[in-house]
């Protein structure tokens, strides 16, 4: 069963304390597909972040987030697709050493996250932002 490919649908709303029930879930199924133990919190507070930051950025007429966790033989992926702004959550094309950009606004570290995953994939298709954080997983003996 651990070989089984997972996926499991959340769709979130502007509640931030929803971000923490995901962040829970990310962390157990990274457990589950084998991530070394002291790995799986570090790559499920990269999705937290990632989720906050997305949430920050809405207006009411954005919605929420819907956030898809894919777990394989050899990886997990965090897909984070988000209506209205078509810009990565994640501040990446910055990589600002401090958390204030130069505009003044709060964003994420982008070299902090990536120090926490080992991938990060952005995409927009038709009208939907998509931010991927992939974690490699050990390869099994």
């Amino acid at each position: 069963m651990a070989d089984d490919p997972v996926r499991v649908v959340f769709r979130l709303d502007r509640n931030p304390l929803l971000v923490g029930v995901l962040r829970s879930a990310v962390e157990f199924q990274t457990l589950q597909a084998g991530l070394q133990t002291e790995t799986c919190p570090q790559f499920a507070k990269a999705c937290a972040d990632v989720c906050h930051e997305a949430l920050s950025q809405f207006t009411d007429a954005d919605g929420g987030l819907e956030v898809v966790l894919e777990a394989f033989q050899d990886r997990i992926e965090i897909s984070i697709h988000h209506h209205g702004q078509l810009v990565p959550a994640v501040g990446l094309e910055s990589f600002a050493f401090s958390e204030v950009n130069s505009d003044g606004a709060r964003g994420l570290n982008g070299l902090e996250l990536l120090s926490r995953v080992d991938r990060v994939r952005f995409s927009t298709e038709d009208g939907v932002a998509r931010t991927t954080l992939v974690k490699l997983l050990n390869p099994k003996s």
